[in-house]
């Protein structure tokens, strides 16, 4: 839907507001930039910035949505920016994280083929079941860097998963697995074909914390750097909160490099009824 400021019946300002699921609103989705459209000759920009995000959180709440993000690339210069961040928190959307993007060039990489310690086997994400998978999901990321995964509720994180994980989008099937010791799924890999021609995106990564610090998840990242390349895949990206410090440590390790950065406020229901 549009929100849109009029002023004297002249139209002002607006933003989209995105409807992901049933719990959460994402405000001017990536192609739109994140910003509030406002007129740049507006003296007022700043209030009527403050009123269409006002008006996101009255239609949220009367409609038991529990988030509103808005995501925007960072900037190095303050002045660059469309919307004066400091706006955001003003209206609580508080910033929740910064992630950034990273690539690998394929073509420049020469792997062998990664080996499992004996007893874990590597099957296919899309022979796995549901639960096993969101068991997984929700045990390997209750502890990590990952601040979003943090901050959401237990309903939010089952409408991610629900979305994400649907084996009827399209995904990297030999590059999307899962290991298994046992009857046990311990981690995963989700690839998908996005973030431009010829390239596997790793939309999410995990182990669970009792297995890690046996190099489980490099030699995950290590198959899909190598399946992916056997495939034709040219580069390979993905994106990771600057605060994961050990995730950022394993891609680094692995050749990927830093591009942009992308800041993410969030209001959230739950915060605001304490």
């Amino acid at each position: 839907m549009i929100v849109k400021a009029y002023k004297e019946e002249k139209l002002v300002g607006w933003l989209l507001l995105f409807v992901h699921d049933s719990k959460k609103l994402e405000i001017n989705p990536w192609a739109l930039g994140g910003h509030p459209h406002v007129s740049l000759d507006e003296p007022d920009r700043s209030e009527i910035t403050k009123l269409l995000l006002t008006e996101c959180i009255t239609y949220a709440s009367r409609n038991n949505h529990t988030r509103i993000e808005v995501a925007y690339n960072k900037k190095d210069n303050l002045k660059e920016y469309l919307v004066d961040p400091s706006i955001y928190s003003q209206v609580n959307l508080k910033e929740e994280d910064e992630i950034v993007f990273m690539s690998l060039n394929l073509a420049e990489q020469e792997y062998s083929q990664v080996e499992f310690s004996e007893g874990i086997d590597i099957q296919l994400l899309q022979d796995a079941s549901d639960s096993d998978l969101y068991s997984c999901f929700y045990e390997s990321f209750s502890q990590s860097g990952d601040r979003n995964f943090l901050s959401e509720t237990d309903e939010e994180r089952e409408e991610y998963f629900k979305e994400h994980f649907d084996k009827e989008d399209q995904m990297i099937d030999e590059a999307s697995v899962v290991l298994v010791e046992g009857t046990k799924l311990i981690g995963f890999t989700l690839v998908k074909p996005t973030h431009g021609e010829g390239n596997g995106h790793l939309w999410i990564m995990g182990v669970i914390p009792v297995y890690r610090g046996r190099q489980l998840g490099s030699k995950l990242l290590h198959h899909t750097i190598v399946t992916l390349k056997k495939q034709g895949y040219k580069t390979m990206s993905l994106v990771v909160d600057i605060a994961n410090e050990a995730a950022l440590r394993l891609y680094e390790k692995h050749r990927f490099v830093k591009g942009w950065k992308r800041i993410t406020h969030a209001w959230i229901k739950e915060l605001l009824s304490v």
